[in-house]
């Protein structure tokens, strides 16, 4: 007898598109160089993914604007990058700035700026990471899971009638599957309550599957977060339970 270990069987939801990186740099108004010249761009992405280690941009008059405007010159060449308008806050700042998003979904190095024939002063330039490049694609499991569990269902449709001989008579109806987890809350985890709660929240349609930990039978589909909940009694564990409700066919397979 081949009993199953309940412990190897996980709710998985399939992660969204990679995500490309976002960058804002943040230039000061007024003489950010040490004098008119070139600065270097340093570790940007192509849009194939390749890392560049430096790019030299073109002469530049020292101010904010301008440096800015050479700096958008190197990223976006070859549509490597797209780049907002050069954005002045006004007198509350001393910076002006610009937004550029990776042509290239996915992990990507932060992106630096370095001395050429001009020096940058020291705190003249910022390079902030908006968002994070990251590569998405594959599944991940509900981490820390207590418990996992996939029900099938089949809405019988009653065709009962005085030839029925007293007895109920049914056919198949509509199929519908649900699935549901229990586990602890990580704030460090990869899939936990608050990705439910960014579905639930905007109503996101997920995929999912039911299926042993590294081999054997699965069952995916997609869904909507149905019920999402949160408990955190004192002096006790935070644990959240989730149910997702199939609006598709299920598919069986194995891997």
């Amino acid at each position: 007898m081949a009993i199953k270990n309940a412990s190897d069987l996980l709710v998985y939801k399939k992660s969204p598109a990679d995500v490309a990186q976002i960058t804002r740099i943040r230039v000061k108004k007024v003489a950010p160089l040490s004098a008119d010249g070139t600065i270097f761009v340093q570790n940007y992405t192509t849009s194939s993914g390749v890392n560049v280690p430096q790019g030299e941009t073109t002469g530049a008059t020292n101010n904010g604007a301008t440096v800015l405007f050479r700096i958008r010159g190197v990223l976006i060449a070859n549509s490597n990058y797209t780049g907002t308008s050069t954005v002045d806050p006004g007198v509350d700042s001393d910076f002006v700035y610009a937004d550029f998003t990776n042509a290239y979904q996915g992990d990507v190095n932060t992106l630096s700026l370095a001395d050429g024939t001009a020096d940058i002063n020291e705190g003249a330039i910022e390079v902030i990471v908006l968002t994070s490049g990251e590569s998405l694609d594959g599944y991940e499991p509900i981490a820390h899971s207590t418990s996992a569990s996939i029900s099938f269902n089949n809405d019988l449709r009653d065709v009962t009638t005085k030839d029925s001989a007293g007895f109920q008579e049914n056919i198949g109806g509509l199929k519908s599957f649900e699935l549901s987890a229990d586990a602890l809350q990580d704030i460090n985890a990869d899939l936990d309550f608050k990705e439910f709660y960014d579905d639930i929240n905007e109503r996101n349609e997920v995929i999912i599957k039911f299926a042993e930990r590294d081999s054997g039978v699965r069952w995916e589909g997609s869904g909507y977060i149905s019920s999402l909940s949160m408990d955190a009694g004192v002096e006790e564990n935070v644990t959240y339970s989730v149910s997702i409700t199939g609006t598709s066919s299920v598919v069986k397979g194995t891997y």
